[in-house]
């Protein structure tokens, strides 16, 4: 592994001024949380708390560090905020050791070009790589999360027993004591849940939920993928598309995680900007996406098998079959450009299957569904 580790950091790894604050205590870790932290004085330490609440066993087997952070440009408030954060951290003593990141102050601020959470859980995770070894695994928490007392056990234990690269935990936001809040928090967790079951029956590899908070991996996957996102946000879903496109994205049917119900704009996507849609009067509703939408993706990924071999015209008129308007929205995604290139790369049809999927990936899927969703 230290080969693949080094490989990485050298083509892949973070460039810049950020370091962890303070010496690391041992050599390994077997669990790497990494947390991002954006003007988070007042969440970050009861999620830090909730992490205490593991068993002692495992919390002397890992680190911990947050990784605080707001754009060079920050506005005066959230560059205040977040240097009483560090100054927080530097007075904590946890039951587990405790690191951070400054990629706040001035000279360490993110870039505004590319500032975001992407980034810094790509910085926390990149500096914790030369602290791991074999079998370790990164777990990705938010800063206003908590976790159940048997968050790093459960991880623990499914590691243990599927060879898998990557999982996402089953999730329960926090309750809210407003009552519109609740109710659409819950819809919107509904609308998450319910299609990536839909798109696992459909026979879709990229049927998961993308939540950074619920996301455990490998460090040996983690690299293989070329690491983390920088994405300024859906780092979660592009990282999880790159795993998916690696191997096959494990999940853990266990509530284990619990995100903050807040309101929020810090993002253009995820619970927050929903949750603030909703009480705008935007009906979640509106989110779910049509069983036409899924009965199609279902038989156009029955297709690619049998088209092994086959000239993209028959795909296309196979495809018609199935809906009249699917050989044009097959051919807005540029199909044409890569089919024979898919066909010449695959020796075999289960070789042709497992490329096609690569190609109609995560976004493309959720392009489709948006696609027969809103005739």
């Amino acid at each position: 592994m230290k080969s693949s580790v080094s490989g990485y950091l050298r083509k892949r790894g973070i460039q810049g001024p950020w370091k962890l604050a303070k010496p690391v205590l041992r050599l390994h870790y077997d669990f790497l949380i990494v947390i991002p932290a954006l003007c988070e004085l007042e969440c970050l330490p009861k999620t830090l708390r909730s992490i205490a609440g593991q068993a002692e066993n495992f919390l002397k087997r890992t680190l911990v560090v947050v990784v605080v952070n707001n754009s060079e440009d920050a506005a005066n408030n959230v560059r205040d905020n977040n240097l009483l954060t560090l100054k927080t951290l530097e007075n904590s003593s946890p039951p587990y050791e405790l690191n951070w990141v400054n990629a706040a102050s001035e000279g360490l601020g993110l870039s505004a070009r590319v500032a975001g959470v992407g980034l810094a859980r790509k910085i926390g995770m990149d500096l914790c790589l030369p602290y791991a070894r074999p079998g370790s695994l990164f777990c990705c928490l938010d800063a206003d999360t908590l976790v159940d007392q048997d968050y790093l056990q459960t991880i623990e234990t499914y590691f243990s027993e599927k060879d898998s690269p990557a999982a996402v935990l089953d999730f329960r936001h926090q309750p809210s004591e407003n009552g519109e809040i609740e109710e659409a928090v819950r819809l919107y967790e509904n609308f998450i849940k319910t299609t990536a079951q839909k798109l696992r029956a459909a026979g879709s590899p990229y049927g998961y939920h993308s939540i950074g908070s619920t996301i455990a991996c490998t460090v040996e996957g983690y690299c293989a993928v070329g690491g983390m996102s920088r994405k300024k946000a859906g780092e979660d879903f592009y990282f999880l598309q790159e795993i998916a496109k690696y191997r096959k994205v494990g999940i853990i049917n266990k509530i284990l995680v619990h995100p903050s119900p807040r309101l929020s704009e810090r993002v253009y996507l995820g619970t927050g900007v929903r949750l603030k849609q909703a009480l705008a009067g935007f009906s979640l509703q509106r989110l779910f996406y049509s069983d036409k939408a899924f009965s199609v993706l279902e038989k156009l990924l029955v297709l690619a098998g049998p088209n092994h071999g086959n000239p993209l015209e028959k795909l296309l008129s196979d495809c018609s079959l199935i809906d009249a308007r699917l050989p044009e929205f097959l051919e807005r995604e540029n199909i044409h450009s890569v089919w024979e290139g898919l066909q010449g790369s695959s020796p075999s049809k289960n070789h042709f299957i497992k490329q096609f999927n690569r190609w109609f990936d995560g976004l493309k899927t959720m392009r489709l569904l948006k696609y027969y969703s809103q005739e």
